[in-house]
């Protein structure tokens, strides 16, 4: 018998009635009715016991490492103190991805999710309970919580599934050819592959949800941290796949000649507008602009990076340039 007190059915209203079905992905849900606890009060901290810590943006790592979602924590035990929460699905969708070798990635065992506008990351799994190509509805049970991982030791104490709302930036052709270039090894995950994922905010976006704001309006509802322009006639299956949240209402079929994107501080390229036209005496690739208010953050995340002659593009997006296809020098 389906446990429908965490499970929260939302009407989002726009020209059209817009149904959308949000689960939280554990038992112990703080968007339910009459919820005992808070979002806060279902975040697991790392060692430091600050929440923030356990929170999307926190840098980890002397600044090393951005947590790309949030960790959520474990309320069921076995008797000997073993994790034992279900983890669910977040909303109807199809899985896209499921890793069974735990030591073949920091995120541990872990399965991803493909709903109609993003995708939905579960981490440190102890056991997955779904196959590729699977279609699941929210509040499906799609594995186990559990501390796996291939480079941090998780206590019992401080299980949590990590879960993340994320995009894809390149596909199998362009991703494979950057990932070549930069690393020795295999691609054990393909386009779901950690580093070739990019993460919003899950915390902001549910708020934003259950107050009425449509997924499509919310992404590019983000204040931009930098605007680039690019040469380039390339199309990116980015902007296609993404085509309702981040070029709407243009038309793809049309040639381009460039185009100018506008990236989030954390690296999401949340806007683009194509252009018919470059002028000669603009360089292949430009820094249009950048928010003083987000710089900060956006240096952090390598979004910018400081030169002695001033603000400039950082690696961060440049790399993300570069796995969605385009040929940056």
């Amino acid at each position: 018998m389906w446990k429908n007190f965490w499970v929260l059915f939302l009407q989002l209203a726009s020209n059209f009635t817009y149904g959308l079905s949000i689960s939280w992905p554990t038992a112990t849900s703080p968007i339910a009715k009459d919820a005992p606890l808070g979002i806060d009060g279902c975040i697991q901290p790392t060692e430091s016991g600050r929440l923030e810590s356990g929170k999307f943006g926190f840098v980890r790592e002397n600044g090393t490492r951005f947590h790309e979602g949030i960790d959520i924590k474990s309320f069921e035990k076995t008797e000997n103190n073993v994790p034992a929460d279900k983890i669910y699905a977040f909303m109807d969708g199809k899985v896209a991805y499921a890793n069974r070798s735990p030591g073949a990635s920091s995120y541990g065992s872990y399965v991803v999710v493909e709903h109609e506008h993003f995708l939905t990351l579960y981490a440190h799994l102890a056991s997955v309970d779904v196959v590729v190509g699977q279609a699941v509805k929210a509040g499906e049970k799609i594995g186990i919580l559990g501390t796996t991982s291939n480079c941090a030791n998780i206590p019992n104490a401080r299980a949590h599934v990590h879960f993340e709302i994320d995009f894809r930036i390149g596909d199998a052709h362009t991703f494979a050819k950057w990932y070549g270039e930069n690393f020795g090894d295999k691609n054990a995950h393909g386009t779901f592959n950690g580093i070739n994922l990019v993460g919003i905010d899950p915390i902001a976006a549910i708020e934003k949800w259950l107050k009425g704001t449509k997924p499509a309006d919310f992404f590019v509802g983000e204040r931009e941290a930098a605007t680039i322009q690019i040469a380039s006639t390339h199309v990116p299956s980015f902007v296609e796949r993404y085509a309702p949240l981040v070029a709407r209402g243009i038309d793809l079929t049309k040639p381009v000649k460039g185009w100018r994107i506008e990236f989030s501080w954390f690296g999401l390229p949340q806007k683009w507008t194509p252009l018919s036209a470059i002028d000669p005496k603009d360089p292949p690739l430009k820094l249009v602009s950048y928010r003083k208010s987000q710089k900060h953050n956006a240096l952090l995340r390598e979004v910018l990076r400081e030169e002695e002659t001033g603000i400039a593009i950082g690696p961060r997006l440049i790399n993300t340039l570069k796995k969605m296809g385009f040929d940056v020098k």
